[in-house]
Parts: C-alpha cells; sequence; structure tokens
C-alpha cells in the first residue's frame, strides 16, 4: 500500500483550506472525509478545519491552532511549525479540486486494496454467494468514490467557442498562417532537425518574440550552461547598432557591447525563466515549476530542450519518454500553455527523400500526442523550415526558406522583416531612465 497515498496533495490540500476555508465547501462535493487523509495528523487536521468551518469562523492559522490546543492534539500534528509549513506547500487554492480528487482516488484504492487482501485471505471459505457480493461491493466503492462523475460530461452544456483561446506568435508572417495565428495556447510542438541546423537560434527568436508581444517564456535546457544560454539569446535580441567588431590572436568575432547586454537583461525581467541545474529534470519538477510559472507569473510559452535529457518515470527509455510528453501535453491543455519540446531525428531516417513525422528519434507514440511538428533541415544556402504536422488548421507539408545571419544570429526570410525587428528592449530602457 506504499504507493497508494500522495502526502503533497493531502498537504496540498490542507493549504489551499487555510488560503480560503471554501475549499472545504468543494471536498464537501465529492463527499471527502478525514479518513481520506492517509497521515494521521492530515486526519486531525482536516476535522479541526471542518469543525472550525461549521461554527462559521475563518479558518486560518490563527483559529486553527486555537482548536488544536483544545483538543489536546498540537504536538500529535508537528506542532505551530508543521502548520504554518501547509500555507507554502500549494502556490494557490484555485486547483484544490485537483488534490481533492487525487486524495479521494487513492482513498478508494486503499479500500479496494482492503477488501481484496481480506477476501484472498479467506477465498477458500467463501462460497460463491459471498464473492458475488463482494463484486458488487468493490463496484459500489469505486462508484461511489465521487470522481467517476468527472469521467463524463454533458454534451448540452458544451458551449460553441467564439472565440480562439489565444497564440503565441513565432515571430514568422508564415509559420504563423499555417498554424493559426501561431503556436495555440493549449498545444504540444516538437521541434527537429540534425545538429547545427538552427533549432536553437529559432527557439530564441520564438522567445524574444514572446518577451517583445508581452508573454512570459521559460527555457529548459539539458546542454547549455546560463552564461551560453543569455549569450546566445542576447546576440539574437541585439540590434545591429548594440554589436561590435572585435579583435583577438583567432581573428575578429562580433560582440554585444555590455551596455546593451544589461539592456537586454533587465528587458526579460519577469518575463524569461530557465530551469535551474540544481534540481533534477525529471517529471515531478519540471510538472511543479511549469504549473508554478503558469499560475504565479502568468507564463504561456515553455521551451524545453531537449527531449533525450528529460528523465520521467518508466521501466525503460521508451516508456519515460512517452510519460514525458503526456506530461507536458496534459499541462498544455490545464493551463492554456503553448509548449515546444525539441527532439532529435531518427539517425537511420534522415537520408530519407520525403521528411515524415515518425522520423523523431524515441517512442513511435511522440508524433501522435504533438500537435504540431516543425523540422528544421540546414542546407548549403538556406535552411528549410517544414511544417510536418498541424492538428489545429490542417495545413501541412508546407515549407519556409530561411536565411541565416551570423552577425545577427537570425532567421529571416526573403523580405527580411525578421532581420530588422527590433524587440523593443531599449524602449524599456528608456522608459526605467525617466524613473
Amino acid at each position: 500500500m506504499q504507493d497508494l497515498y500522495n502526502l503533497s496533495a493531502e498537504q496540498s490540500i490542507l493549504g489551499a483550506i487555510l488560503i480560503d476555508s471554501k475549499v472545504i465547501l468543494e471536498g464537501n462535493q465529492v463527499n471527502l472525509s478525514a479518513q481520506d487523509f492517509y497521515a494521521n495528523e492530515h486526519q486531525i487536521i482536516y476535522k479541526a478545519m471542518n469543525k472550525i468551518f461549521a461554527e462559521n469562523t475563518e479558518v486560518d492559522l490563527v483559529t486553527l491552532q486555537n482548536e488544536l490546543k483544545n483538543i489536546g492534539k498540537m504536538d500529535q500534528i508537528g506542532g505551530m511549525a508543521y502548520i504554518s509549513s501547509l500555507v507554502t506547500a500549494v502556490p494557490t487554492s484555485s486547483n484544490a479540486i485537483y488534490y481533492i480528487k487525487i486524495v479521494k482516488e487513492l482513498s478508494m484504492k486503499r479500500n479496494v486494496s482492503t477488501m481484496m487482501r481480506y477476501t484472498e485471505e479467506n477465498l477458500k471459505a467463501l462460497p460463491q454467494s459471498e464473492l458475488l457480493k463482494f463484486v458488487e461491493r468493490l463496484k459500489t466503492t469505486i462508484l461511489e468514490s465521487g470522481n467517476v462523475e468527472d469521467w463524463y460530461i454533458e454534451a448540452a452544456e458544451i458551449p460553441m467557442e467564439i472565440e480562439t483561446p489565444g497564440t503565441i506568435q513565432t515571430g514568422f508572417d508564415f509559420i504563423d498562417l499555417v498554424t493559426g495565428g501561431g503556436l495555440n495556447y493549449g498545444t504540444l510542438t516538437i521541434l527537429t532537425g540534425e545538429p547545427s541546423s538552427g533549432k536553437s537560434t529559432i527557439i530564441n527568436q520564438i522567445i524574444a518574440n514572446a518577451i517583445s508581444a508581452g508573454h512570459p517564456a521559460f527555457l529548459y535546457s539539458g546542454e547549455l550552461t546560463y552564461q551560453m544560454i543569455m549569450e546566445w539569446f542576447v546576440k539574437t535580441v541585439a540590434n545591429m547598432e548594440d554589436i561590435r567588431r572585435c579583435k583577438n590572436t583567432f581573428g575578429e568575432y562580433l560582440k554585444v557591447t555590455k551596455e546593451a547586454h544589461e539592456m537586454i537583461a533587465e528587458w526579460t525581467r519577469e518575463k524569461f525563466y530557465i530551469f535551474s541545474k540544481d534540481v533534477g529534470a525529471d517529471e515531478a519538477h519540471l510538472s511543479s515549476v511549469i504549473e508554478h510559472l503558469a499560475v504565479k507569473k502568468s507564463t504561456k510559452l515553455f521551451v524545453l530542450d531537449n527531449l533525450m535529457t528529460l528523465e520521467c518515470s518508466g521501466s525503460d527509455k521508451y516508456e519515460k519518454q512517452i510519460n514525458t510528453v503526456k506530461m507536458l501535453k496534459s499541462l498544455a491543455k490545464k493551463y492554456d500553455l503553448a509548449i515546444i519540446l525539441v527532439a532529435h531525428p531518427n539517425k537511420s531516417v534522415t537520408m530519407s527523400r520525403e521528411s515524415h513525422v515518425f522520423e523523431i528519434s524515441g517512442a513511435s507514440e511522440i508524433p501522435n500526442l504533438a500537435d504540431y511538428i516543425l523540422k528544421l533541415e540546414r542546407g548549403e544556402e538556406k535552411t528549410v523550415a517544414s511544417i510536418l504536422k498541424n492538428r489545429i488548421t490542417g495545413i501541412q507539408k508546407r515549407s519556409l526558406n530561411l536565411r541565416f545571419d551570423a552577425n545577427r544570429r537570425r532567421f529571416y526570410t526573403k523580405n527580411k522583416t525578421e532581420l530588422d525587428k527590433d524587440y523593443g528592449y531599449k524602449v524599456k530602457a528608456e522608459q526605467l531612465s525617466v524613473y
């Protein structure tokens, strides 16, 4: 039974109640009881919270502490330090029903496990009639868990979608046109291409374009240091007048001025977040960071570079990859996000004359989960960006010819609008100087 509980979900429910007492009403809707909590201290705290709420009193740190002292349970639950820690266990109360349903389902499974264990131990002595009764009790336990109602919806209550949920424009007019105004919220995009095909470049331009439009962005890089990430990003964003030609013993090179670097860094403040290398890039850490940034920082664009460096649960590398992509797709839909996942192409099919969705390295189910698949192919004079899959508008197998400017670290099309684009970092610097 060691896996049939989730202490974090239990703590999040209790923390959400301390933020907003009305969360108790959400629990009542699915018959959440103290017995549904696995930890004894959580059962005690939830009972105390219900008693306070039933007396038409706000549940907060003071009233909860007072109630636990009155019933002599303060030390048993870990004291005031533990109660205070519950508030920091959850960023907002808005997702409380999600945690409640997790706890309810696990409680149901513990009950089922207990019933099955008892029946197994007494199986030899049980007549067939008792086995039939057991099956009915088992079915009733599952159906009364409160979560079954979430498995279906009333078709008549589905509203007609009048407006699109929103998009993150890539900054490339052709791509935005064929994808439906940009990468739609609630979608997962797979970006693939051989090494040095320009994936990092186009990612930097998409992130810069999002920030310029006022959309915060997040980047996970499994290969680059913080300094490398920012150096490449700054070169992409910088205007030509802020780039200087320098010399060293190896020859000439281009460098962004210190003043421009500082302006661009300030321009990204509270708009650009990078995954910390102090924690593992696993399922728990990634999902927590994405949820936190989506809820607390209104972040809409998430870029993960690349699939092979992410570590999620699973028995082998393919199951881990599938679980990773499923997790990202679920978060994109839940929070209306645009998520881009970089995945390398399969080496065994890179010589194929025609690109197709199943050339992505890894589990074959990955392309099926993607809403968009974008591939970059580098040639001698140009790079070709191809739309291999487009679940939103259906327009696919269309290509865009891109040129690369080494000075600006940018891709651009024939009319050079991408090359001439000013992302607006100086405007912010000027606004700050006024104050």
